[in-house]
């Protein structure tokens, strides 16, 4: 047997042993919800090779008719390793309506995962529906809303024919913050025609009250021409495009008796927290990191509030930046945001963590809510003790010490002249270093205490600027408003504001404070008769008091106005 073949069968024969240790059985669904004459789109993949066997699918012909069913196998060899599956990629149509389970099957000693599926009564076709080959059609799921309560939009594009090169034009709502959920494609039997239905969600956020006005959007398509024209099988036909339907949204304003740090108008808010360590075993001036999680549906990451997480005698807390995350689901946006806080305790004995509490409005029961995180008691024990070391103990103890007997000479030594030099020089030295020690404690100590502790504040506050200012010119508001609070954190550590009104307190300026009101106004647009925002005003008069200290009139040390971290003509 030549060599290359030789490798080849074992190459073969060892992707035979991987592939049989690597193999499972996994299910999954294009969607989890449907209607009695749509179709889903069903994949069953094995991690491994199925040449001639294939799994029995006859149970899922209970609850459904299985209108196709393809085989993909796919092999490849990556750095050593082999890897391969095969997949079954079936259309399904449901016999009935109501929750159907699609059952575990087996396939050479794996079994698949189950899945759910929740199957409604169809609609009504509508007058003209089934009746034309390519036809859209729009969807909302409210027709009234109140102020950054999402809204789900869905586009569908209806064809029976064979279409290419599909496009769908931008959607900009203005006064909307606007995110694409996904796109899926399913197959559906209207009045006996078969049709293709391309479907793509949207999550809104309407950022104004009173009418949100949702343009129609445009499929643009070719139909494909399969005459054999040139030599070529297929060519582009004749192109065609279909406008959407627009719609009207009613969008109302936040309760007036809810703060405005409290509206967050969610379906479903949950808290979870993690540790770093035990809490049961801390030990005083030891940290320990606690991460609370909040998860909102129907919200963006930006729109959850922040805690308020404040320290107190027995502990300090030291919080880090959050971080937000988004997660688009079949039933819109999720958003995530994450406080991280390292709690250092002062004290041994008992200490107790109060309650964390989130309000939010409940869109389904449309009333507040309230998701809370229960006190904790952790149990924190003293610092260990400096003990003298326990081996010097042990041998103090069993082993006297030895003297040595001290012999005195009596004789009356000259001293040598490199002795006399020495001493004298040494004497010099001495007396320099005295008066070096009472000059320098003379000296003014203004410029070593302040220059490095100011230069830091200044840079930590220059870069919170610049993030206001990024949210500034995106017109996001709600991210300004966070960005100006959390700038009055850096400005005010001992004791941070939680709204914009205790900032403008903190800093005892008249004209900011109103200027702090029409932001509130203009981002919830409670009170018609709110101003115009002036952002670049504000932004510009958060510069000064950041130059300043946080008062216009305040003075360095040595009575010289702070240096602006703004020059003017940058």
């Amino acid at each position: 047997m030549n060599r290359p073949y030789l490798n080849t069968v074992i190459s073969i024969l060892l992707f035979a042993i991987c592939a049989t240790s690597w193999a499972d059985l996994t299910a999954k669904v294009d969607r989890t919800t449907l209607y009695t004459d749509e179709t889903l789109q069903f994949v069953m993949r094995y991690n491994g090779q199925a040449i001639t066997s294939e799994p029995d699918f006859s149970p899922l012909k209970k609850d459904f008719d299985i209108l196709s069913n393809n085989r993909q196998q796919q092999y490849s060899w990556v750095n050593g390793k082999a890897q391969s599956y095969t997949d079954w990629n079936m259309v399904l149509m449901p016999k009935r309506t109501g929750v159907i389970l699609i059952p575990s099957i087996s396939f050479k000693k794996d079994v698949s995962n189950a899945l759910e599926i929740t199957v409604r009564t169809a609609n009504k076709i509508t007058a003209g529906a089934g009746k034309q080959p390519v036809y859209t059609e729009t969807l909302i799921d409210k027709d009234a809303v109140y102020i950054q309560e999402q809204i789900v939009l869905t586009q569908r594009l209806y064809t029976s024919v064979q279409l290419q090169d599909l496009t769908l034009s931008e959607l900009d709502v203005p006064d909307a913050i606007v995110q694409r959920i996904g796109e899926t494609q399913f197959q559906k039997v209207i009045n006996g025609r078969n049709y293709l239905i391309i479907e793509v969600t949207y999550a809104l956020f309407p950022q104004v009250n009173g009418k949100l006005d949702i343009p129609a959007l445009r499929f643009g398509a070719f139909e494909n021409n399969v005459s054999r024209q040139f030599g070529a099988f297929s060519s582009r036909g004749k192109q065609l495009f279909r406008n959407t339907q627009a719609k009207t949204i009613d969008v109302m304003a936040k309760p007036a008796h809810i703060p405005i740090d409290q509206w967050m108008p969610s379906s479903k808010v949950e808290l979870k927290e993690q540790w770093s360590s035990d809490f049961d075993s801390l030990t005083v001036g030891e940290p320990i990191t606690r991460s609370i999680q909040i998860t909102a549906q129907g919200l963006t990451g930006a729109q959850i509030q922040p805690l308020t997480i404040a320290d107190n005698g027995n502990y300090k807390a030291y919080p880090d930046q959050p971080k937000i995350e988004e997660q688009a689901t079949a039933t819109g946006i999720v958003g995530v945001r994450t406080e991280t806080v390292a709690i250092v305790p002062n004290e041994a004995g008992e200490l107790i963590l109060p309650a964390i509490e989130v309000r939010w409005w409940d869109t389904k029961n449309q009333r507040m809510q309230t998701t809370s995180l229960a006190a904790k008691t952790l149990q924190v024990n003293p610092a260990a003790a400096n003990s003298p070391s326990p081996q010097l103990s042990a041998q103090s103890q069993s082993q006297p010490l030895a003297l040595t007997p001290l012999i005195l000479n009596t004789e009356k030594a000259e001293p040598s002249s490199l002795i006399k030099w020495s001493l004298a020089f040494n004497a010099l030295l001495l007396a320099a270093l005295v008066a070096l020690f009472v000059t320098q404690r003379a000296r003014p100590k203004s410029a070593a205490k302040d220059s490095t502790p100011t230069n830091s504040a200044h840079l930590n506050l220059k870069q919170k600027l610049k993030a206001i200012e990024t949210q500034a010119r995106q017109n996001n508001l709600l991210g300004m408003r966070d960005g100006i609070l959390d700038w009055g954190k850096t400005m005010f550590p001992d004791s941070p504001p939680v709204t914009l009104k205790q900032l403008a307190e903190l800093l005892g300026d008249d004209q900011l404070s109103k200027e702090f009101e029409d932001l509130d106004r203009k981002l919830y647009r409670g009170d018609s008769s709110a101003s115009t925002l002036d952002t670049k005003t504000l932004i510009k008069k958060l510069k000064t008091l950041s130059a300043t200290g946080g008062s216009t009139s305040q003075k360095s040390p040595k009575g010289q106005p702070l240096k602006s971290l703004y020059p003017e003509g940058k």
